[in-house]
């Protein structure tokens, strides 16, 4: 479950500042338009091609196969060339008055538990190897 306690929701909120790079350099600051950016994604795309001709009848054939591995990198290791996305771009919620009518804001819930972490892995195509097989073939 999730803490409710103000002193629980205090210590969550204090985690997750020193966690992001940001925002602990920034503490007590506001935050700048703009000042925040992704993780950097390294991706390499790795491409093979053998040409292959023949002559027959006096006209020359040709056949180009190529391989391409898209974000080879993910293929050798699944931490790499993974993309990011932001989990939240609120981690508090809107403020409720307590009895005494002062604001109290509290740590955003997601997944069941409080936020822990600005950035998580994102999980589209372009985040996964991939092969592509092309075959080519060329006559005058």
């Amino acid at each position: 479950m999730f803490a409710t306690d103000p002193a629980q929701q205090a210590a969550a909120w204090d985690a997750y500042i020193n966690q992001d790079s940001y925002l602990s350099k920034h503490r007590g600051a506001y935050a700048q338009r703009g000042a925040v950016f992704f993780p950097m994604v390294k991706r390499l795309d790795f491409s093979v091609q053998q040409n292959l001709f023949r002559d027959i009848s006096n006209a020359r054939h040709a056949f180009a196969i190529r391989l391409d591995m898209l974000n080879f990198g993910n293929l050798l290791n699944s931490n790499w060339g993974v993309g990011y996305r932001i989990v939240s771009n609120s981690p508090l919620t809107n403020p409720a008055p307590d009895a005494n009518g002062a604001l109290g804001y509290r740590l955003r819930v997601v997944n069941g538990a409080l936020m822990d972490h600005s950035f998580e892995h994102s999980s589209g195509l372009s985040d996964v190897y991939t092969f592509m097989v092309t075959l080519k073939y060329n006559f005058r």
